[in-house]
């Protein structure tokens, strides 16, 4: 598993050490040949690492350390709010090793440019009929070579995807969509347990997310709002409604990937944070807190402006 775009871009000639606070994990890493360190025993951060929480506990000491540490350049993998096990984390670390660091940031760049001298964009590829508008207040998040080029701490996501936010629903959406896109995948993120949920939710979506997988599905919205969810001629929505929590079928994200270089590789059975990098498009529904955090992962997806 040898990372030469990763060391390039990231930590120079110098290869990174791999932190987490799960031993089995840390011993297949080493196994690997990368020098690992069980997050528990450290006081600060190695000058580079890629650090993979399989706890809340161990993702909060982790920017503790980061702020003990003056000299660091750190990739975060919060493992435990996607799937916390040993293969998971394998997978995300193989894809993370395979992903071109420089092209996905000078992509972003692109990205952003066209997103921020437009309003209207229509969507083709992979059979998308979709248009979404970007409204003026819209601030986008996206990562530049600059903002790496010196010390950091970031999530591994933010290193391949321009995405928008709408997480207060007291504000107005920085973006509007409508349209149809075929699914190769979801995510799901519940960042603590919630008692007003039904039961047995977690396993339904797995559920959903194997067919998914397998079968594919055809999302479609109406305004900014999910009105179908299609694996076949079966019908899914209403799950979604009752995973999402308060914030129902409506849009919390609008994100485009540019990850192209784990297209071969990517497996979406996997609730991996690194798939939804995939160079294409995702939208996501839910808050992570009063209901499920859903991603909606439509590869080879391309956004073009509207003149």
């Amino acid at each position: 598993m040898s990372p030469p775009n990763m060391i390039s871009t990231l930590f120079g000639h110098e290869k990174p050490s791999i932190i987490a606070d799960s031993e089995i994990f840390l011993t297949q890493c080493a196994l690997l040949g990368f020098d690992t360190a069980n997050i528990s025993k450290l006081d600060k951060l190695p000058k580079n690492s890629i650090v993979f929480s399989f706890s809340n506990d161990a993702a909060k000491k982790t920017f503790e350390l980061a702020k003990n540490t003056a000299s660091k350049k750190s990739i975060f993998c919060a493992t435990q709010v996607f799937e916390p096990t040993t293969a998971a984390a394998l997978y995300s670390l193989k894809l993370l090793l395979s992903s071109n660091f420089e092209r996905a940031l000078s992509t972003q760049r692109s990205v952003l440019n066209m997103l921020n001298s437009n309003e209207r964009f229509s969507l083709s590829g992979n059979d998308a009929d979709a248009q979404v508008s970007i409204f003026p207040h819209a601030q986008p998040y996206a990562l530049l070579a600059e903002d790496v080029s010196h010390d950091f701490i970031q999530s591994v996501a933010e290193f391949f995807e321009v995405h928008y936010a709408h997480m207060n629903p007291q504000e107005p959406c920085p973006f509007d969509f409508t349209g149809t896109l075929k699914i190769a995948g979801i995510l799901t993120v519940l960042r603590k347990s919630n008692p007003l949920l039904p039961d047995g939710l977690k396993a339904s979506l797995n559920w959903l997310s194997d067919r998914i997988s397998k079968d594919g599905a055809l999302l479609s919205v109406e305004d900014n709002t999910i009105t179908s969810l299609k694996i076949g001629n079966e019908e899914h929505v209403k799950l979604l409604d009752l995973a999402a929590g308060s914030r129902g079928l409506k849009l919390t994200e609008f994100a485009v990937g540019v990850n192209d270089a784990i297209a071969l590789n990517i497996d979406y059975k996997i609730n991996s944070q690194m798939n939804e990098g995939i160079s294409g498009i995702h939208l996501a529904i839910g808050d992570g807190s009063s209901g499920y955090h859903i991603d909606f992962l439509s590869p080879a997806v391309s956004v073009h402006p509207e003149h």
